[in-house]
């Protein structure tokens, strides 16, 4: 019942994952329920992956509990982190769009790095080992 309530607490975050996760599936990309997420993967990444897909600014990113992977090799390496992310989402919920970008302002308004310094960031690293 906990565990149903996070996920619906974390629903209108995971319905813009969703929207987000068109766009990939639309290009060839696949999906699966895994570990209480939807990984979303871009393509599978060849020896000629670059830093970038697609022109895309991140190698993954959380929706609530939607993961945007650009490869399954990215998905495999961040996933630990993106999933702390998704247990954040869970108890945030829509709150966490807020929250996010507040943690990233006050670290700019500080003079830090808005992402390396943000909390939320801290603690996925932290916790992702």
């Amino acid at each position: 019942m906990l565990l149903l309530l996070k996920r619906l607490w974390a629903l209108p975050c995971s319905a813009i994952g969703l929207l987000a996760a068109l766009v990939p599936l639309g290009m060839g990309g696949r999906a699966q329920w895994h570990r209480g997420a939807l990984e979303v993967i871009y393509r599978p990444c060849q020896a000629d992956c670059g830093p970038r897909v697609h022109g895309l600014p991140f190698r993954a990113i959380v929706f609530g509990n939607v993961i945007l992977a650009v490869s399954g090799e990215e998905l495999q390496r961040l996933g630990p982190h993106e999933r702390v992310h998704v247990a954040q989402y869970e108890r945030w919920g829509p709150l966490f769009l807020l929250a996010y970008p507040a943690s990233s302002l006050w670290q700019l308004l500080r003079g830090r790095d808005p992402y390396w310094d943000n909390a939320f960031e801290v603690q996925a690293r932290k916790l992702a080992g």
